[in-house]
């Protein structure tokens, strides 16, 4: 018995005709009761007692007829569910975020679109270290990544693009005797300690103190094991450290927000795994498409 027959023989349950259930479904007449004739030779059952110009079920018929259209129902469910999860309109998506980090245009206007598109796709967010977000999406952990582009450089089997471009500045105490006064440089925080990350962390930050020594001077620099413990050291006053304009920390009274010219802004990108196996994860990274910066 295949789906073939079973559309036959419920278009001719519910027409109680032969000829009508195959005006229905646009087939001819000889070949829907040829079907219908087949499914009855395999079950041995009589589904129908046939008139000469009207078939009606037999009680054994009835029995088939309602169990069959909850499994014809079941089966287009599950065929539309298939199909919208292929094309990336159902299912999940695990999105993993720096921690410290606000969801801010274009992160935000995406999502937000993205949810009115695919509702019926669940959205998870979660907040990871850089190295354990890196970890997170190689091992498929999660689907997409929101960070600065150094969080996927010299990783090949991640792929990303970017989105937009947030200004790096450098967070400091409201109490440093710097505070308040304008045109400042690195150069002004020699005395200070520099926070930084550690190599397996984030190894573009690690280097900091490198780039600035051949630059102008030698930073006294304090080594953090993640963003998420840095955040808590600058609250704590225990050094200086440039972050991106959408950090959380923005929101802290006690400290302050410094624009420094020797900051490179930081370029905030989408990140996936190359071979990723979840189609939603292209349709998700539709919604930058018009918003690449």
């Amino acid at each position: 018995m295949n789906f073939s027959q079973i559309k036959c023989f419920l278009a001719a349950a519910e027409c109680g005709s032969f000829t009508r259930a195959a005006d229905r479904i646009y087939i001819s007449q000889s070949v829907l009761s040829r079907q219908i004739a087949a499914m009855e030779e395999e079950l041995g059952i009589e589904l129908f007692t046939r008139g000469k110009k009207a078939v009606r079920l037999t009680p054994a018929g009835a029995v088939m007829s309602a169990g069959l259209s909850e499994l014809a129902a079941a089966y287009h469910t599950l065929v539309g569910r298939a199909a919208a999860l292929h094309q990336g309109y159902s299912g999940s998506l695990n999105i993993g975020m720096i921690e410290g980090q606000l969801i801010c245009p274009p992160y935000s206007d995406a999502l937000t679109s993205f949810r009115a598109r695919c509702s019926d796709v669940r959205v998870n967010l979660t907040q990871h270290s850089m190295a354990a977000l890196r970890r997170a999406l190689l091992e498929g952990e999660v689907d997409i990544g929101f960070g600065a582009e150094f969080n996927a450089e010299n990783t090949p089997e991640l792929d990303y693009i970017r989105v937009g471009v947030a200004e790096t500045l450098l967070v400091i105490p409201k109490t440093h005797p710097l505070a308040g006064r304008g045109d400042l440089h690195l150069e002004d925080f020699r005395n200070d300690t520099f926070l930084t990350l550690s190599e397996n962390e984030a190894p573009y930050i690690a280097d900091a103190p490198r780039r600035i020594r051949d630059g102008k001077f030698a930073p006294k620099s304090l080594t953090a094991q993640s963003i998420g413990a840095l955040a808590l050291w600058l609250e704590a006053g225990f050094g200086i450290f440039p972050l991106n304009e959408n950090h959380s920390l923005r929101n802290n009274p006690n400290l302050l927000f410094v624009p420094i010219p020797e900051l490179s802004p930081s370029i905030e990108v989408v990140m996936w795994r190359r071979d990723s196996q979840n189609p939603i994860v292209h349709a998700f990274l539709e919604e930058f498409e018009e918003r690449k910066p």
